[in-house]
């Protein structure tokens, strides 16, 4: 049966659940009350990049070998930024037209750059711009633009909150319309969008809705906005629900949930504490702190008339400068930018010192002083969980993932690589709003149970494996997601043939030649606006 997966990104029934209770959120409660709906467990690291690209090719993460936006460069402290060559595995849509199924794929973060498909593609967040060709057929671009000449990919972000207010509620009509358009155009079996505004809301205005957060202004004329974009949405999706006329099923998901941000992590800081890295002098770590904060001062002036006032995505660009400060001689290991612990292993990294024989006990030294945090408000560990490679991802790509990955115990603990000059735990002093580690799911539709009981708690990458037993088409041998059945009325297991894996296996410099330098460094300035990188 045709199948469409509405994306949410950072929806979380938190947030849900009140509003629909008050009536304010009428699509979304009707098909709650009569389809089925649970908590959806996100990936190990909540955001969205590993998360729509476990979402949509049914794997975790050792296999489709994400773990953040950016991946490490081998031989190499940096990182790069990732791009939809980067997943592993194969999406949904490419799985479907081997079985002559037709695919609309709308604004997918991890899509860039479009690739073909048997249907149409709009790409998502880690497009570069609008001048970058970001669909599938490529001709489809000019149509698109002829048709909403005022189409966005992704917000700017201006500073000031009143027209970013606007613009996130211009970004949601446009990804609406562009979506009604190409489902209007042509036959499909199987539509993918997701509404990528929502997650962005979230990080800038928690504080606002959040009367409880430390930076609530009680003044502030923000205070509903994060529940209208939620009634926004809800419009939107009644209107696709509308588009279908009761002959589609329909899966609403978010690739994790939301909570108020209040406190970093500084791992670097943490591993510094514990002897496992050495930092450079403090008078010299001050001193290239002053020069950056001259050199964003001096960025800001010079390039506030170009880039429009947007200060945002201009957050300056010195998410690397840890790695200067950093004493690698003398360093056994550090946090990179990926989000993870790497061990400064002798013959892998670029100044590696660890011999392979020692490399145990070095891990074994990070996971004792990790766990031994302890959380200023409640002296509880803040990482419930602090895990070697091997222990939590498997796959043919987890050996590009991180070292060792921790779990928070509270969501509202994030942790990075910023530099704090010995303090290891500091109030968050960036974004008000993270991710949180359960998103939605909400299935809805002919053949869908009402009030379905689970097995086990859903996780994001049984969504790819769901719409495609819905779909009637079989799974991979190898897809370590599972069809969820019990939303089901009549299921039986669905059949399996080939693998998830990709065919071709392009180098990293392949991989890494799909940006500019300069789009590059675009990129990056968007994700630091995000708090994905610092």
């Amino acid at each position: 049966m045709k199948t469409v997966v509405i994306g949410l990104d950072g929806a979380t029934f938190d947030i849900i659940g009140p509003l629909a209770r008050a009536g304010r959120l009428p699509a979304l409660s009707q098909l709650m009350r009569e389809g089925s709906s649970a908590p959806l467990r996100s990936t190990l690291l909540p955001n969205s990049f590993p998360g729509w690209a476990s979402c949509t090719t049914g794997t975790s993460e050792g296999m489709h070998g994400v773990f953040s936006p950016f991946i490490k460069n081998k031989s190499s402290y940096t990182v790069r930024a990732m791009s939809g060559r980067d997943i592993m595995t194969r999406p949904v849509w490419d799985i479907l037209t081997e079985h002559s199924g037709r695919s609309l794929a709308v604004n997918i973060p991890t899509t860039y750059p479009p690739e073909p498909i048997n249907g149409f593609m709009v790409t998502g967040m880690l497009t570069p711009s609008r001048e970058s060709e970001f669909t599938y057929p490529t001709a489809l671009k000019e149509d698109l633009l002829h048709k909403l000449p005022e189409y966005v990919i992704e917000p700017g972000r201006n500073p000031d909150k009143h027209a970013r207010a606007e613009e996130f509620h211009h970004a949601i009509d446009m990804h609406e319309r562009a979506l009604g358009y190409l489902m209007g155009r042509d036959q499909w079996d199987f539509v993918m969008v997701v509404f990528s505004v929502l997650d962005r809301a979230q990080h800038d205005y928690w504080a606002d809705m959040d009367v409880k957060h430390p930076r609530h202004d009680p003044k502030t004329p923000f205070r509903e906005f994060i529940h209208e974009v939620y009634e926004r949405l809800d419009s939107a999706v009644g209107r696709i629900i509308e588009r279908l006329a009761g002959g589609a099923r329909v899966l609403v998901v978010s690739d994790h949930g939301f909570c108020s941000e209040l406190y970093e992590v500084r791992v670097n800081e943490l591993l510094a504490h514990a002897g496992l890295l050495t930092f450079k002098s403090p008078a010299w770590r001050r001193g290239q702190a002053r020069v950056r904060d001259v050199k964003e001062k001096i960025g800001r002036r010079l390039f506030a008339a170009e880039a429009k006032g947007n200060s945002l995505e201009r957050k300056v660009q010195y998410g690397a400068a840890f790695l200067n400060e950093i004493d690698w001689p003398r360093t056994r290991a550090f946090f990179a930018q990926d989000k993870g612990i790497w061990i400064n292993l002798a013959g892998r990294e670029e100044s590696g010192i660890v011999p392979q024989g020692d490399f145990n006990a070095v891990a074994e030294e990070v996971r004792s002083a990790v766990l031994e945090l302890a959380s200023p408000e409640d002296g509880e560990r803040v990482f419930e969980q602090v895990m070697r490679r091997e222990e939590a991802l498997t796959g043919a790509w987890s050996s590009r993932l991180p070292d060792i990955v921790m779990v928070p115990r509270r969501d509202q603990f994030v942790y990075n690589e910023r530099p704090s000059y010995g303090e290891v735990i500091v109030p968050a002093d960036s974004t008000t709003g993270t991710h949180s580690r359960d998103g939605v799911l909400i299935a809805w539709g002919p053949g869908i149970a009402r009030g379905a009981a689970f097995d086990s708690q859903p996780n994001l990458r049984d969504v790819g494996p769901t719409a495609l037993a819905s779909l009637g088409c079989p799974l991979t041998v190898d897809m370590d997601g599972r069809p969820l059945t019990e939303v089901f009325d009549c299921a039986s297991a669905p059949g399996r043939s080939g693998s998830s894996y990709r065919k071709s296996d392009p180098s990293d410099g392949a991989r890494s030649a799909v940006y500019s330098a300069t789009e590059e460094a675009d990129l990056k300035q968007r994700l630091r606006a995000l708090g994905y990188i610092e």
